[in-house]
């Protein structure tokens, strides 16, 4: 059987156009089409505080990025847009404050975008601490520190219009260094009471603030130091009391016949002072009776030249390292 060459040649144009429909068609049939699920966001910081540079970073395991046109809008103007544009950094606003930025992706050979929503609002919470047990003397004005084995408590106030002294519909999750703290975490929790280690020169403290509705989220770490306790002495006036106003220092002269110093245990935990301390006064080295006001000692030199050394232990014998020295050297 013989055929022409024009009937040859239809056959084949249409054998050649049917592989390319059917492998056309094959191929869109199995082709799966990028969702905005497929594309994760993520912010560094995680939870961004006012005014505080943030970046947001775009990433995907169904397409390739890189190769894509990106194009980040924020409040309807363009910020940034290229190839491979998967990251943008910028600013945040005030605390109550929220920067909505709209995400268009066009992945390579392809005319259909991919939008993806981002809001970020810049959240801020103030963490407060006290040592709970930490002495200072009546009428000190500054902050008593905490010392090895002391109780320390730890407070979040939220900065939001919203929530008012850290009320409200808020979830703490709170962490001592890298390790979460189950006990002191929940609805409302909004303080951590803990006993900080011996061994610790300072502790790491960080909580997690959420509100229920998911509208406020922050993160706030603090660093508390550690102090030794430190005596410090005071001379005692018959008429005017302890004279805080000035510590009393080695070579002291005492020109007095009579003269009472008051040692004073800064930072030492010492709220249950009568419970469990003990007192050790020595002069030049003597072990003496413990006055009848323990922490005031009063001197009668029988003679006058030369110098008396006074010191004094303090110790919690139910706490190893709640111990504390004083020594003060006076010219009689």
């Amino acid at each position: 059987m013989k055929y022409s060459l024009a009937k040859i040649l239809s056959v084949t144009i249409f054998v050649f156009l049917s592989i390319f429909f059917i492998s056309k068609y094959s191929s869109a049939a199995i082709e799966i089409p990028t969702q905005e699920s497929d594309i994760s966001v993520e912010t560094t910081p995680e939870n961004p505080e006012p005014y505080q540079n943030v970046t947001i970073k775009i990433s995907s395991y169904a397409t390739d990025l890189n190769k894509a046109k990106i194009d980040w809008t924020n409040n309807g103007k363009v910020v940034l847009s290229g190839l491979g544009e998967t990251s943008y950094s910028f600013k945040a606003l005030g605390p109550n404050s929220a920067l909505i930025f709209n995400i268009a992706i066009t992945p390579e050979n392809s005319i259909n975008k991919i939008n993806k929503q981002v809001v970020i609002k810049a959240s801020e919470i103030e963490l407060l601490w006290e040592a709970i047990d930490g002495y200072t003397p009546l009428f000190y004005k500054g902050k008593a520190f905490a010392s090895p084995e002391g109780m320390i408590k730890v407070v979040g106030i939220p900065n939001t219009n919203t929530i008012k002294s850290g009320k409200g519909s808020m979830v703490y999750s709170w962490k001592s260094k890298d390790s979460n703290v189950v006990s002191a975490s929940g609805y409302n929790k909004d303080s951590y009471v803990f006993k900080n280690s011996e061994l610790n020169s300072s502790e790491d403290i960080t909580v997690i603030a959420s509100s229920v509705d998911g509208q406020y989220d922050a993160t706030k770490q603090i660093n508390i130091p550690i102090l030794s306790p430190k005596i410090i002495f005071y001379k005692k006036s018959p008429t005017d009391g302890i004279l805080y106003n000035q510590a009393l220092v080695d070579d002291t002269l005492m020109s007095e016949n009579e003269f009472t110093i008051v040692a004073e245990p800064f930072f030492l935990s010492y709220k249950n002072k009568e419970s469990g301390f003990t007192y050790d006064w020595k002069i030049n080295g003597e072990s003496i009776a413990t006055p009848s006001r323990k922490t005031e000692l009063t001197i009668r030199p029988s003679s006058r030249g030369g110098y008396a050394t006074i010191s004094v232990v303090m110790e919690d014998l139910k706490s190893f390292f709640q111990k504390v020295t004083g020594q003060l050297k006076l010219t009689l």
